[in-house]
Formats: structure tokens, sequence, C-alpha cells
């Protein structure tokens, strides 16, 4: 029951069948018997709610009710095999969050917003076209459109590769084979690398762990391959013009960053209606999960929701 949780409780709720966890953070004034503003959040590409310790807080301390979430194959949330990333399993995992979180005492099912960074930027940014229990969403540094993410990291060879690469795995599927992984993190035995590493993001993370002892980013260690083919599948930028009239923003990150192109997020933006506001932070590409960069894009996320969900 909610009056029996506490800032960073973990709770479990059911999504199609499949138990998935997440973290519950709670303002200092929470009232089970009042009604409260609250927010689903979800990190990236593969990452654990482990990442999203600091969102929560922040987003909690300025008023409210926060629930962080591991998808469904990740983090401590069920489902087999291990490293499965269907977008749109995904989006149902955020539709089951907020199933849960309306139902609770003290939560204002009106004033309902949901957040993710990188590719969970395009998870809610799907969600919010189709769930219209969300008043406000916020987009960070999102992934917008699979194939053009490969397309933007890769040669055009390289990039014809890996689609062949996919077509031949999927082959193999359909003659009985399984739904191999790839690890993540180190090279493949096979060389497949279809999300070559940046140079300055390999030095930024090291840098980062020599320092502070964190991974700056909770990934998991693999992943099946069939999950990019639906990745390079899931293209949201359209979804932006199906929010209106309920609130969008995208916070984009205007520093070096090679991981989250600029073009659907100007795509985006430009189809989505009103009310909806871009944020410009000029830091780098994984600096929003540094604490001075996180402190620039969530305090824009939560101007923007104090906005739109007016929290007290």
């Amino acid at each position: 029951m909610m009056n029996e949780m506490m800032n960073g409780k973990t709770i479990q709720f059911q999504s199609e069948g499949i138990t998935c966890e997440g973290d519950l953070y709670l303002p200092r004034n929470f009232d089970p018997a009042g009604l409260h503003p609250a927010l689903v959040i979800g990190h990236g590409f593969t990452v654990a709610r482990t990442s999203l310790v600091e969102e929560g807080r922040l987003f909690a301390e300025s008023g409210y009710v926060t629930l962080a979430i591991d998808y469904r194959h990740f983090g401590t949330s069920g489902g087999m095999p291990r490293g499965r990333l269907w977008p749109l399993n995904e989006t149902e995992d955020f539709k089951s969050a907020i199933d849960w979180l309306e139902a609770q005492p003290g939560i204002d099912g009106k004033r309902i917003g949901i957040w993710g960074t990188s590719f969970g930027g395009a998870i809610v940014t799907h969600v919010a076209a189709h769930d219209i229990r969300v008043k406000a969403c916020v987009a960070q540094a999102p992934i917008l459109d699979g194939s053009y993410w490969f397309r933007s990291l890769n040669r055009e060879a390289d990039y014809l590769a890996i689609r062949k690469y996919l077509i031949e795995a999927r082959r193999k599927r359909f003659a009985g084979g399984a739904d191999v992984s790839m690890p993540l993190g180190k090279l493949p035995e096979d060389g497949f690398t279809p999300m070559p590493p940046d140079p300055q993001m390999i030095e930024d993370v090291a840098n980062w762990y020599a320092k502070t002892g964190d991974p700056l980013m909770h990934s998991a260690s693999e992943l099946t391959i069939e999950s990019l083919e639906r990745v390079a599948e899931f293209d949201t930028v359209r979804a932006a013009a199906k929010i209106a009239p309920r609130a969008y923003a995208i916070v984009q990150l205007t520093g070096h960053d090679v991981y989250h192109p600029q073009v659907p997020i100007q795509e985006a933006y430009k189809l989505a209606g009103e009310p909806k506001r871009m944020f410009s932070i000029p830091i780098d590409q994984l600096d929003c999960y540094k604490p001075h960069g996180r402190a620039k894009t969530i305090g824009a996320a939560i101007e923007f929701f104090d906005t739109h969900l007016e929290s007290q």
C-alpha cells in the first residue's frame, strides 16, 4: 500500500503477465489522503533503473510522486530471454506502470506525466501519443528513429551490412535457430558492431569510472540480435504530432553528441502541436547523467512539469 511506502521503495507491477519492478520516490509532503501529481520515468537502451536514482530523488524533491521502472527483460524485472529489447513491449511497460500508479492512494490521475531519456525518449513519445492519461511528456536527448540512429552511426556500406546481417539472423531463426545474443561493452566474436563506440564517449566513461567508481550507466551485458531489428523498425518522429493538446517537451543536448541524432529531434518538434517546448542544453552526450548536467536537464523537465501538471 502507498502509505507503507517510502522514498526509493521497490514495488512490483504486472505488464502483460510479466512482473516488472520499479522504485517509488515520494515527496516530503506526501499525504495518501491528498492528490499529488505523479511521474513514470524510464532510462534508455538496455539501461536499468539503478541509473535513475538521482532523477527520482530530484523529481520527488520537487513535489512529484515518481516511479522509476525497469523494462521487462532488463534490470530486476522479469522476462526471458534476458536482453530482449522490443520497443512496443517497453511502451506497454510504461502504460502498465501508469495503471499501477493511478490506482494508488494519494495520486491525482488527472496530473500524470512521463519522462524518458535516450531511447527512453522514443518510448515516452510513443506512449504520450497513444495514452491520453499522460498530461505531460518530456523526452530527454531522445533517439526517436531507430533506423536513422543506426545509419547515423555508420558509413552507408556498414549500414547496409548491418541490415543484411539482421536478415540472415532472421533466416536462421526461421530455420529453427534461437534468438542469439550479442555482448554489449565488448567486441563480439564475429565483429558485428551495429553501434560503433564514439572515442570521446569511451574516454568520458573511463574517466568518470576512474574518478567515482560509478559506471555512469548501468547497462545490460547482452542484447538479443532480434532486438536490433525491432529497434530499427521503431520510428516515433510522427507520433509527436499525436500528443497535442497534451503537453510535449524535448530536452536536446547541443554539445558533443553523436548518439542522439538531431534531425529526428527537429522533425518531431516541428510536427508536435501546442503546448510544446524545446530546451537546448549546451552539454555533451553523457553530461546529463552527471551532477552538473543533470541539474540543468532535470531542472528543465521540472519547469515544464510544473507548468503543465501544477505541482504544489
